[in-house]
Protein backbone atom coordinates (compact mmCIF):
# COMPACT_ATOMS: atom_id res chain seq x y z
CA UNK A 1 0.00 0.00 0.00
CA UNK A 2 1.42 3.51 -1.04
CA UNK A 3 2.23 5.27 2.36
CA UNK A 4 0.45 8.77 1.49
CA UNK A 5 -2.37 10.46 -0.83
CA UNK A 6 -2.93 13.37 -2.98
CA UNK A 7 -5.79 15.34 -3.11
CA UNK A 8 -6.01 18.29 -5.68
CA UNK A 9 -8.30 20.96 -4.45
CA UNK A 10 -8.58 24.02 -7.48
CA UNK A 11 -5.11 25.61 -6.71
CA UNK A 12 -4.17 23.53 -3.65
CA UNK A 13 -2.71 20.50 -3.40
CA UNK A 14 -3.08 18.15 -0.08
CA UNK A 15 -0.72 15.29 0.43
CA UNK A 16 -1.78 13.03 3.50
CA UNK A 17 1.17 10.90 4.92
CA UNK A 18 -0.75 7.52 6.54
CA UNK A 19 2.37 6.14 8.32
CA UNK A 20 5.51 5.74 8.26
CA UNK A 21 7.57 6.54 4.36
CA UNK A 22 10.22 4.76 2.95
CA UNK A 23 13.20 6.21 0.48
CA UNK A 24 11.61 4.84 -2.41
CA UNK A 25 8.12 6.06 -1.53
CA UNK A 26 9.91 9.13 -0.63
CA UNK A 27 11.02 9.76 -4.55
CA UNK A 28 7.99 8.73 -6.03
CA UNK A 29 6.05 11.62 -3.72
CA UNK A 30 8.28 14.14 -4.45
CA UNK A 31 8.21 13.10 -8.35
CA UNK A 32 4.46 12.54 -8.20
CA UNK A 33 3.85 16.37 -6.85
CA UNK A 34 6.97 18.27 -9.08
CA UNK A 35 4.76 16.52 -12.04
CA UNK A 36 1.58 17.97 -10.56
CA UNK A 37 2.71 21.34 -9.63
CA UNK A 38 4.34 21.68 -13.42
CA UNK A 39 0.97 20.46 -15.20
CA UNK A 40 -1.71 22.74 -13.15
CA UNK A 41 -1.93 25.70 -11.66
CA UNK A 42 -0.85 25.47 -8.02
CA UNK A 43 -0.55 28.04 -5.28
CA UNK A 44 0.31 26.01 -2.45
CA UNK A 45 0.92 22.30 -1.21
CA UNK A 46 -0.13 21.36 1.75
CA UNK A 47 1.76 18.28 3.60
CA UNK A 48 0.03 16.59 6.86
CA UNK A 49 2.16 14.89 8.97
CA UNK A 50 -0.31 14.09 11.93
CA UNK A 51 0.55 10.09 11.53
CA UNK A 52 3.78 10.73 11.13
CA UNK A 53 5.76 9.29 14.10
CA UNK A 54 9.36 10.01 13.05
CA UNK A 55 11.01 12.02 10.88
CA UNK A 56 14.52 11.41 9.98
CA UNK A 57 16.91 12.97 8.30
CA UNK A 58 16.62 12.06 4.90
CA UNK A 59 12.50 12.65 5.06
CA UNK A 60 13.42 16.34 6.17
CA UNK A 61 15.83 17.01 3.68
CA UNK A 62 13.71 15.52 0.77
CA UNK A 63 10.71 17.77 2.28
CA UNK A 64 13.28 20.81 2.17
CA UNK A 65 14.07 20.14 -1.39
CA UNK A 66 10.71 19.61 -2.61
CA UNK A 67 9.77 22.47 -0.83
CA UNK A 68 12.83 24.55 -3.46
CA UNK A 69 11.35 22.82 -6.17
CA UNK A 70 7.83 24.01 -5.67
CA UNK A 71 8.89 27.65 -5.29
CA UNK A 72 10.78 27.49 -8.17
CA UNK A 73 7.22 26.15 -9.66
CA UNK A 74 5.73 29.56 -7.84
CA UNK A 75 3.83 26.62 -5.03
CA UNK A 76 4.61 27.36 -1.48
CA UNK A 77 4.74 24.54 0.74
CA UNK A 78 3.01 24.04 3.85
CA UNK A 79 3.51 21.40 6.77
CA UNK A 80 1.40 20.66 8.98
CA UNK A 81 0.25 18.38 11.70
CA UNK A 82 3.68 17.47 13.53
CA UNK A 83 3.73 16.39 17.03
CA UNK A 84 5.57 17.52 19.63
CA UNK A 85 8.01 15.00 19.98
CA UNK A 86 9.22 14.61 15.97
CA UNK A 87 9.20 18.26 16.40
CA UNK A 88 11.49 18.32 19.41
CA UNK A 89 13.53 15.57 17.74
CA UNK A 90 13.98 18.23 14.46
CA UNK A 91 15.71 20.85 16.61
CA UNK A 92 17.73 18.54 18.54
CA UNK A 93 19.27 17.13 15.02
CA UNK A 94 19.62 20.97 13.77
CA UNK A 95 16.70 20.36 11.32
CA UNK A 96 15.52 23.76 10.19
CA UNK A 97 13.17 23.11 7.06
CA UNK A 98 13.90 26.13 4.93
CA UNK A 99 11.41 27.79 2.28
CA UNK A 100 8.42 25.64 4.04
CA UNK A 101 5.59 27.41 6.00
CA UNK A 102 3.99 25.18 8.96
CA UNK A 103 0.64 24.96 10.65
CA UNK A 104 -0.24 23.18 13.63
CA UNK A 105 -3.80 21.34 11.31
CA UNK A 106 -4.76 21.59 7.59
CA UNK A 107 -7.37 24.23 8.92
CA UNK A 108 -5.49 26.55 10.07
CA UNK A 109 -3.11 25.95 6.74
CA UNK A 110 -6.31 26.66 4.35
CA UNK A 111 -6.97 29.63 6.26
CA UNK A 112 -3.15 31.29 5.78
CA UNK A 113 -3.75 30.53 2.58
CA UNK A 114 -7.44 31.95 1.87
CA UNK A 115 -5.84 35.18 3.52
CA UNK A 116 -2.95 35.35 1.98
CA UNK A 117 -4.80 35.57 -1.85
CA UNK A 118 -5.51 38.90 -3.19
CA UNK A 119 -9.50 40.08 -2.85
CA UNK A 120 -11.56 39.58 -6.15
CA UNK A 121 -13.60 42.22 -6.45
CA UNK A 122 -15.98 39.91 -8.13
CA UNK A 123 -16.48 37.43 -5.34
CA UNK A 124 -16.88 40.49 -3.68
CA UNK A 125 -19.92 41.56 -5.35
CA UNK A 126 -21.31 38.39 -5.54
CA UNK A 127 -21.42 38.25 -1.94
CA UNK A 128 -23.20 41.68 -1.25
CA UNK A 129 -25.60 40.60 -3.59
CA UNK A 130 -26.40 37.43 -2.04
CA UNK A 131 -26.45 38.79 0.82
CA UNK A 132 -28.51 41.69 -0.12
CA UNK A 133 -31.08 39.11 -1.32
CA UNK A 134 -31.15 37.26 2.12
CA UNK A 135 -31.74 40.44 4.04
CA UNK A 136 -34.53 41.02 1.76
CA UNK A 137 -35.97 37.61 2.28
CA UNK A 138 -35.86 38.01 5.95
CA UNK A 139 -37.17 41.35 5.71
CA UNK A 140 -40.50 41.34 3.24
CA UNK A 141 -41.22 44.94 2.06
CA UNK A 142 -43.26 46.73 4.22
CA UNK A 143 -41.70 45.59 7.89
CA UNK A 144 -39.38 47.63 9.88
Amino acid sequence: MIPFSIFPMHDVIMVSIQEEIDDRYIAMLVQELSTMVQNIHVSHVVIDFHEVEAVDTYLAGEIEKLASTLSFLMADTIVVGLSVPVVLTLLDFGIRFHGVEFALDVEQALARIRDSEPLDVTDIDSDISLQEECFHMSNPAGSS
